[in-house]
């Protein structure tokens, strides 16, 4: 999906070249496409923080779901039929899981501007 390419560009520390190719990002929720959809129709999406590297305990509980259950890891097929916009970056940059529809392909490349406008280096 060309829009993953244009994400690992805007966030390369990220998702390093050592790093799992097909690793989008993490969350603590449901990795079923149908409660993502239903999650959108109701007002709301599924946040994943970005990148190929686990998040630590640190970035879960910034996050507010450190005790919300196991990580899930989410590939890139699993996101077919969906797109990925910004959500925040706070420790580390997150998305939130959008239907790819017109609205959400046109607002994707001002995401990545503000993905890099609020781009904050990896922790180590």
């Amino acid at each position: 999906m060309p829009w993953f390419d244009d994400l690992k560009q805007t966030l390369p520390a990220y998702y390093p070249p050592a790093g799992l190719p097909d690793v989008v990002g993490y969350l603590r929720g449901s990795l079923d496409p149908g409660v993502w959809r239903s999650m959108e129709r109701s007002g709301r999406q599924q946040m994943l923080i970005l990148g190929s590297k686990p998040p630590s305990s640190e970035d879960w509980v910034a996050a507010g779901v450190a005790a919300r259950g196991a990580d899930q890891v989410v590939k890139l097929v699993a996101l077919t039929g969906f797109i990925v916009l910004y959500g925040g970056f706070m420790r580390r940059p997150w998305g939130k899981i959008f239907v790819a529809d017109p609205a959400g392909l046109a607002q994707f490349p001002k995401d990545l501007l503000t993905w890099k406008r609020n781009y904050v280096p990896p922790r180590p």
